[in-house]
């Protein structure tokens, strides 16, 4: 994904690129964190200890199952590490999460893409894809830059048909945001399977993106191989605080997460309505599909001030952002018709793609 770049209209910038919440859900969350600036010369708890029982009570998991660390890509990336060392390939779709390609490259392992289809995990692709060279496989659920979802049925037949070597990484960082009736929850999957790991993030719902934390859950075998290979005090006191913060706090959490889902509906419902495709979203951004045309629409939205995320002949992820911040976006679509390009675009598909709602 590239962000688009170019000079902006006189006034406020819109950044809508990021998938970063518009507002801070916990309104005194800076008066929390002072008493954990008194000692910055004092290392961390290097396992993250009270963090670590803190999301295992929220969760009600045993805290064995579960590894704090500096956000849930590094996470990833010690996973990856540890599956496919030097070697291997790693399974995931396309698009997806921009930073897949680089961590798995990073560990010296060879990444596999598969297409997604209409917009969705194309799981039984997937499977036909693993080889014995299979050393990892990456479910982004909900899928970032798609918002779509695999349910708790499908991901449970997919898991069963995976072979047991082959480490499954679910990716939930989006979770939050997501209706639970239809959407798989990783918490109710990983225990009788030591080669899934589920991944979370307090960089999204939670609001910490700035400081970089989330966590792990996985068989307790795993969880503690994992464990054994991630750096000591790599989570920084100022970021566990705020993250217990979070978590005393997590009815504020969802609170804000609920509001962010229903301007998500409004503004899905209101591009639709002027004939603008949209994909039905479970995660906290819209997927707007306008395969060669994106690029240009990214650019033509930063003149105006708006930051959105182009995936290159893909289409453009749009982050749910403020009333303010989405109405420009919205005064922006209706200056123009999406059958037509923007001011230097390629011509845009003339169809309307997009998968019944999840």
């Amino acid at each position: 994904m590239t962000d688009a770049t170019g000079p902006a209209t006189a006034g406020r910038e819109h950044r809508l690129s990021l998938n970063e919440l518009p507002e801070a859900p916990i309104a005194d969350l800076t008066r929390a964190l002072r008493p954990s600036l008194d000692e910055p010369h004092r290392y961390p708890d290097p396992h993250a200890r009270e963090l670590t029982e803190a999301v295992a009570r929220t969760y009600a998991v045993p805290p064995t199952d579960v590894l704090v660390g500096p956000g849930s890509a590094t996470l990833l990336q010690h996973v990856v590490q540890w599956a496919a060392p030097g070697r291997g390939e790693v399974l995931y779709a396309r698009p997806s999460f921009d930073a897949y390609r680089l961590i798995v490259r990073s560990a010296g392992a060879r990444p596999v893409e598969v297409p997604l289809r209409d917009h969705r995990h194309d799981l039984p692709r997937m499977l036909e894809n693993i080889t014995a060279d299979t050393r990892v496989l990456i479910v982004c659920n909900p899928n970032n830059p798609t918002g779509t979802v695999v349910n708790a049925a499908d991901l449970t037949a997919f898991l069963r048909a995976v072979p047991e070597r082959v480490v499954v990484v679910l990716d939930e960082a989006y979770h939050e945001f997501a209706d639970a009736e239809s959407t798989a929850d990783g918490r109710e999957l990983y225990r009788d399977r030591p080669n899934l790991v589920v991944l979370r993030s307090f960089s999204k719902a939670y609001g910490l993106a700035g400081l970089r934390v989330g966590y792990a859950l996985a068989h307790p075998d795993t969880a503690h191989t994992l464990r054994d290979r991630l750096l000591p005090f790599s989570v920084s006191t100022v970021a566990q605080a705020a993250a217990l913060t979070a978590l005393a706090r997590r009815t504020d959490v969802l609170r804000y997460a609920a509001h962010v889902v229903a301007e998500r509906e409004r503004l899905a419902e209101r591009l639709a309505l002027q004939g603008w495709p949209v994909v039905p979203s479970a995660a906290n951004f819209l997927w707007l599909p306008l395969g060669s045309a994106s690029e240009a629409f990214a650019a033509e939205a930063a003149r105006q001030g708006i930051l959105v995320r182009a995936v290159h002949g893909e289409g453009v992820r749009v982050t749910v952002g403020t009333e303010t911040a989405n109405d420009a976006l919205l005064r922006l679509t209706a200056r123009r018709s999406p059958a037509e390009p923007a001011h230097d675009a390629l011509p845009r598909p003339g169809h309307r793609l997009g998968p019944a709602k999840a």
